[in-house]
């Protein structure tokens, strides 16, 4: 590509990362509020659960049904329509004290947010040749963890601080502007890497989601109750094996997931872009890493912590290989989106399960078990993704 084009493909990703990261400022935003939802609205915790049911439960099949949309209309009205509305809901969520409005419009936020990540990486395929698609899908990647790092950090002290409907009032406010940016901002036209005679040949929704994408989509199945899982139960584990509370799990697990998204993306280019031999090393080191859990789970609080860590590097690695590079192989045939959003769908199912599932096993056989279960997960996901590759 010729140097004006290199400096417009940065700006494609850097809006690309933005608008994502976006998604989750909008999104994240709840965690910092919850406790003065309860406090002050005197809200019970029944209805916060199901407030956020119903955000995953329309984020997941929003997922399935965007995907499709995805890859049939001008994704820059999409995105934006998306972003903009999002902000608007937020905006509004901080002047809301009537609960059912608020789930309900919380709810839609989640239907509204599940339009991004399939037409995100369709804009990505148009413009980024096949080479750098390791590097485009590690790099989006990277973009979910701002709104954690920001209101686990200064940001969510100073809402705490001041005043909670700030959590929605600057979310809301941010993502309102740069949805205006990212409608005027967005260069068009082809980029010189696209190539005419493989783009015109659209695959119909059978050819798209064919038995090795089927197989793919059960290893996502499968990493998202292992992944949603350590988020949500690390705690708990820690709490109940060692009797005791360990504050500094809520920054170590993060980063160490951080560093899984590098690790994969360097993997991957030593595996020259073969993304299933990828996924299914980093899915047989997290087998090796529960037999050791399940085995060593109640020798160390800080063992257990660091190997918790290891594995939800793992797993996120092999997350932005499941959910960004093998989407972006389909987008030569207009079919990026719809097969991220699948994906993205099977993922979200297994994290929707995820909490009932270790709820139930750990209350009746406690958390060796659960470790256990995981590393039969991951068994799943090796043998889905074998033979995933064996169809293609």
């Amino acid at each position: 590509m010729i140097e004006v084009n290199k400096n417009i493909v940065r700006k494609v990703f850097i809006l690309c990362w933005l608008a994502y990261a976006g998604a989750y400022l909008c999104r994240v935003n709840i965690s910092i509020a919850i406790p003065n939802l309860i406090q002050d609205l005197g809200w019970d915790k029944a209805s916060i659960g199901l407030m956020g049911s119903l955000f995953f439960w329309t984020y997941a099949f929003g997922q399935l049904i965007n995907g499709y949309i995805g890859d049939r209309i001008d994704f820059r009205i999409f995105v934006f329509t998306s972003l903009f509305l999002s902000s608007v809901i937020n905006l509004t969520l901080g002047f809301l004290i009537n609960k059912f409005l608020f789930t309900i419009l919380w709810g839609i936020n989640g239907y509204l947010l599940s339009m991004l990540w399939g037409p995100i990486i369709r804009v990505l395929g148009f413009w980024f040749p096949k080479e750098k698609y390791t590097q485009v899908g590690v790099g989006i990647s990277t973009s979910m963890f701002l709104g954690y790092i920001l209101y686990w950090g200064p940001l969510g002290r100073f809402i705490k601080a001041t005043n909670w409907k700030l959590a929605f009032f600057i979310p809301g406010g941010l993502v309102l502007l740069f949805s205006l940016y990212w409608l005027i901002g967005l260069p068009d036209g082809k980029s010189d890497i696209e190539r005419e005679d493989d783009r015109n040949s659209r695959l119909s929704i059978r050819e798209l989601l064919s038995p090795s994408i089927i197989f793919i989509a059960i290893t996502c199945l499968v990493q998202g109750v292992m992944k949603e899982s350590i988020g949500l139960w690390t705690p708990t584990i820690i709490k109940e094996v060692f009797k005791e509370s360990i504050p500094i799990f809520t920054l170590l697990i993060p980063l160490i997931s951080l560093l899984g998204l590098f690790s994969s993306g360097w993997l991957n280019q030593r595996n020259r872009g073969k993304d299933e031999l990828s996924v299914v090393i980093l899915y047989s080191l997290n087998l090796l890493v529960c037999i050791v859990l399940t085995v060593f789970l109640d020798l160390t609080p800080l063992l257990t912590i660091i190997l918790l860590g290891v594995s939800s590097a793992l797993l996120y690695g092999a997350n932005t290989l499941l959910l960004a590079n093998i989407p972006l192989r389909f987008s030569r045939y207009n079919g990026a989106s719809t097969v991220a959003g699948f994906l993205d769908f099977s993922s979200y199912i297994g994290s929707a399960s995820a909490s009932i599932i270790t709820g139930l096993v750990s209350t009746k056989f406690g958390w060796n078990m659960i470790m256990l279960l995981w590393g039969l997960l991951s068994l799943v996901g090796i043998l889905s993704t074998y033979l995933s590759q064996r169809r293609r």
